[in-house]
């Protein structure tokens, strides 16, 4: 790894299936595990997404067609984008919008593929815990706020 990169997630992937990386600043880029070669331990790597300047990658997941692409931001709010709204284009891009970000909502803390029947569990900073049918969530468009999901306590 360079100076100032550490590891942010693991994934175990088929060559067959496809890879969402999303970011802090609210973008994500989807591609082909194929693209990705099988490389040596000692190998620095290759790109997944480009970052922006002051951005970094929040999480990743392995894409399904029929999923749904989970997203949470800093101040608590979330939503649910079809997977088919995250077109498959090849690794290494700056990716597209997937989150409205504003003083309101804030940037990304977290991203994840969901089908529609699992359990979120949202977990602070401080160890607050909250848990609700992932069907709560709206499901809407990639470049839109989201509905708040968690209370946010200042301090």
């Amino acid at each position: 790894l360079k100076d100032g990169d550490q590891v942010s997630n693991v994934l175990i992937a088929d060559k067959d299936q496809n890879i969402i990386i999303g970011t802090h600043r609210g973008y994500a880029v989807s591609f082909n595990a194929a693209d990705v070669r099988s490389m040596g331990r000692s190998a620095t790597g290759v790109r997944g997404v480009r970052l922006r300047e002051n951005d970094y990658v929040v999480g990743s997941d392995i894409l399904k067609p029929d999923s749904e692409v989970f997203i949470i931001s800093e101040n608590g709010y979330g939503k649910r984008t079809p997977a088919a709204e995250y077109p498959i284009k090849g690794r290494g891009g700056k990716g597209i919008k997937t989150a409205n970000i504003t003083e309101k909502n804030g940037p990304l803390s977290g991203l994840t593929t969901v089908n529609g029947e699992e359990d979120i569990m949202l977990i602070t900073d401080q160890g607050v815990m909250i848990r609700f049918s992932v069907e709560d969530v709206s499901q809407t468009g990639r470049a839109t706020l989201g509905v708040h999901l968690i209370r946010m306590n200042d301090g």
